[in-house]
């Protein structure tokens, strides 16, 4: 039948099959599902293909239909039709099943029995967002080397982040980062060469002279956000707000050489309301990707997967409109210059669209997260927020040597990153066809790893007191930190953060403004409510999104030079 890709001729099939009595097409059914899954399924990728194969098991339904229609002339040909296909598809998904359960090369591993046999139990599972609390109970039950997936370790080690992106790694990105296919983002592209070249592209946006200018920038709307923070004259602020409104603004000059805007008209912009919205799909989605490609085909739109697809529209407009402009001082700039050298702006539509998209999603949801903890953690913690004063009351926002160089400014938040770190459970790779070795134990080939932050920041066997907030274990108290292994906030390698210089800056220049000019409390009685949302409530979409957070901002007596 006419049921993976085109293989097989549809109509010479059917026929054979109608002049057989029907048990014995249900039976043979069964037997061509058992051979499909074997010589078909269980080789190369199908997570793509999900709307594909639903579609032509739509189409092998109505042949079927039709031709057992021709023998019966009632309405049992519908029943007999159901009952062949559903013969084959039973058959399948059995033969599925007890591969996975019973034949797989990580059938060995612990873990939950329903996660080895589907994805769809670990989907279940992060329903409401928290894969990052799922992956902590997992460990705690079953140890550093869990089964999550059918396919899928979760490695709780901590030399595992060197060993899937160090130099001498040879792991190769997973299917996750097929999401935005057909367009293709830098951090996305799984061909290593491919992967390369377009970072080597990216890297001209960030020279010296690009780095003066985004502080520039960063400094100019860090102002705006104090501005609409001094306005509210110590009525509570909703900080988590205006600093996914700054850090948004900052990224659209860093990628189409434009600010949303956002502090100054004191809204959201549509763009970015529809961008949240739709990362919402990547919380209970992330860990399967083929599901995720089905609910955008039957769901495009409609709910958040609208959502979507409207922001993958409006990044294609950006970028369009950033295309025919002048020559600007933005990540673009490169990009852009690569493919008019070339000639081939039009054919590299869906790079550029998905490197649009890469920038915005990569440059704000991971920087705006770790504000957001910084400071409530600084409000959790005043002596600690005094600390920090003393240490940036005097320093020149525009003087970079200086901040780069403060031991507590940096402790804060390095600190921060380790608690509450931006990517809590991404970063999917898959093992080279050989498998590999992670610490004696045997991983087999092509095989995806997971190694999750969250959980790997709070191993209390690299970290003393791994939960509490303690600065100093990156200044004054080293001995707080047992394993450095484990902390790895920019990654390294081939796939280190490309924009780490200006996500660096952000968080020097704001952190160092608002400690310098406030002192900020929780609202009066609200301090086990806030810590209850802003923690407790925190949703694993790729990167963090922590619950909302309102501070009362009170204005420091003396004066501050900045």
């Amino acid at each position: 039948m006419d049921l993976i890709a085109g293989r097989f001729h549809a109509e010479p099939a059917m026929a054979f099959l109608a002049e057989r009595p029907l048990l014995a097409r249900c039976a043979l059914m069964g037997v061509i599902g058992v051979l499909v899954h074997h010589l078909v399924f269980i080789k190369n990728e199908w997570h793509m293909q999900g709307p594909r194969i639903i579609k032509s098991a739509i189409a092998a339904y109505v042949v079927l239909c039709f031709l057992e229609a021709r023998k019966t002339l009632d309405v049992s040909a519908f029943g007999h039709a159901g009952l062949i296909l559903g013969s084959f598809v039973l058959s399948l998904l059995l033969s599925i099943a007890a591969y996975r359960l019973f034949a797989h090369r990580t059938r060995h591993f612990p873990g939950p029995r329903l996660a080895g046999l589907t994805k769809l139990w670990h989907m279940y599972q992060c329903r409401h967002g928290q894969n990052h609390l799922v992956l902590e109970r997992m460990h705690r039950e079953y140890g550093d080397f869990v089964r999550t997936g059918p396919s899928e370790i979760t490695i709780f080690h901590p030399n595992v982040l060197a060993l899937l992106d160090g130099p001498r790694s040879k792991t190769s990105k997973s299917v996750w980062y097929d999401f935005l296919l057909p367009n293709s983002g830098v951090t996305t592209i799984r061909d290593r060469g491919w992967h390369d070249q377009r970072r080597r592209l990216w890297i001209k946006g960030f020279s010296n002279s690009a780095m003066e200018r985004y502080r520039e920038q960063i400094e100019a709307h860090a102002r705006d956000m104090d501005a609409i923070i001094a306005a509210a004259n110590g009525r509570p602020v909703p900080i988590s707000t205006y600093i996914y409104w700054f850090s948004f603004d900052i990224m659209g000059i860093f990628a189409f050489s434009r600010s949303f805007n956002m502090l100054t008209t004191e809204k959201w912009h549509y763009s970015i309301r529809n961008l949240r919205r739709a990362m919402t799909l990547l919380g209970p989605f992330s860990s399967v990707p083929w599901a995720a490609q089905i609910g955008f085909w039957l769901l495009k739109g409609y709910w958040v997967v609208h959502d979507w697809h409207t922001m993958i529209d409006w990044c294609a407009q950006q970028m369009q409109l950033r295309i025919h402009e002048p020559d600007s001082h933005d990540v673009a700039q490169g990009i852009i210059a690569d493919s008019r050298k070339r000639n081939t702006v039009k054919e590299d539509q869906q790079q550029l669209v998905g490197d649009a998209i890469v920038a915005i999603v990569a440059g704000s949801d991971t920087v705006a997260p770790t504000l957001v903890f910084a400071i409530y953690q600084l409000a959790l913690n005043p002596d600690k927020a005094e600390k920090l004063y003393h240490e940036v009351k005097d320093v020149d926002l525009s003087d970079l040597a200086t901040l780069k160089k403060l031991p507590y400014l940096n402790a804060v938040i390095m600190e921060t990153l380790r608690l509450h770190p931006a990517v809590p459970t991404g970063g999917y790779r898959d093992t080279p066809p050989e498998g590999m070795m992670v610490e004696g134990t045997f991983i087999p080939g092509n095989t995806t790893i997971v190694a999750p932050r969250y959980v790997l920041g709070r191993l209390e066997s690299c970290f003393i007191r791994p939960t509490e907030w303690i600065p100093e274990r990156f200044d004054t108290q080293p001995e707080l930190v047992k394993d450095t292994r484990s902390f790895l906030p920019f990654a390294q390698g081939r796939y280190s953060c490309l924009g780490k210089d200006v996500a660096m800056i952000e968080l020097w220049v704001t952190i160092s403004l608002l400690v310098s000019k406030y002192r900020f409390d929780f609202p009066a009685g609200k301090r086990e409510e806030t810590i209850e949302r802003v923690e407790g409530r925190m949703r694993d979409q790729f990167t963090a999104t922590p619950g909302d957070l309102s501070l009362v901002f009170t204005k420091r007596e003396v004066a501050s030079s900045q």
